[in-house]
Order: C-alpha cells, then sequence, then structure tokens
C-alpha cells in the first residue's frame, strides 16, 4: 500500500493487477478440479450401469439352453450406449464328448468402441449343465 503526498492511502495499479493474476489462477485451479470430480463421477456412473448390464446378461446367458450358449456381442445393449460381449471357454470335457461346464466371460464396452478400448466392466463365471 503506498501512501500519497497529501496523506491519502490506496492500492497502486501494480498491486492490483497482482491480486487479480492471483485470484485468476486460483480459479482456474478451482474449475479444473471440478471438472476432474465431474468426469470421475461420470465414469463411476458408467461402471455401475456397465456392471448392472452385465448382471442382465448374466441372467440371459443362464436362461439359455446350456447347449446353445455361444460366443455373442449384444450391439447397444438394451439402447445404453454399450456393447456387450459374450465369450465362452468349454472346460469340460474334450469334444466331442457333450460339454458339461463352461467358462463365461462378459465384457460391457463404452460406445463408440474405437474412443473406449478398454472394457468398462468385466464378468467371469462357470456354468454348469444343469446350472451354476
Amino acid at each position: 500500500m503506498m501512501r500519497s503526498l497529501d496523506g491519502e492511502r490506496g492500492f497502486t495499479l501494480t498491486e492490483l493487477m497482482v491480486v487479480v493474476l492471483i485470484l485468476g489462477v486460483a480459479l482456474v485451479a478451482v474449475v479444473q478440479g471440478m471438472n476432474a470430480t465431474l468426469a470421475g463421477i461420470r465414469l463411476g456412473e458408467d461402471a455401475a450401469e456397465a456392471t448392472n448390464l452385465l448382471r442382465r446378461a448374466a441372467e440371459e446367458t443362464k436362461l439359455e439352453p446350456f447347449d446353445n450358449i455361444q460366443n455373442h456381442v449384444w450391439a447397444n445393449y438394451q439402447a445404453s450406449g454399450f456393447d456387450v460381449e459374450r465369450t465362452i471357454l468349454v472346460l469340460e470335457p474334450a469334444p466331442p464328448a457333450p460339454r458339461q461346464l463352461i467358462q463365461v466371460v462378459l465384457r460391457a464396452w463404452r460406445l463408440p468402441r474405437a474412443e473406449h478400448p478398454v472394457p468398462m466392466a468385466n464378468w467371469t463365471f462357470l456354468l454348469y449343465r444343469g446350472g451354476i
């Protein structure tokens, strides 16, 4: 703070500019923090939605006749903005005997898939002839 010749006190233009600069930098940091928080919330919501979609796909898989369960991709599953992919692996017995145990892998991919190369959720479970 400076004192003028006639005894009045006040801030110089330089001091005011420094204060405005500091407040501007602080405001930018706060806004960036809010944006990061919102992005994290969106990511959490997407992960929860993907998990719920996989739960539905798992129930659909369990309701299918055991011998009809195959690899499958549900494009834009239930108009959700996700692709759900099912991959199966026959664990026992070896062909040509009828299969008794399969491993089912379900993955939910956010659309468009080119922008989201990693699945949002991934489930693996075993399915036996006659139930889980």
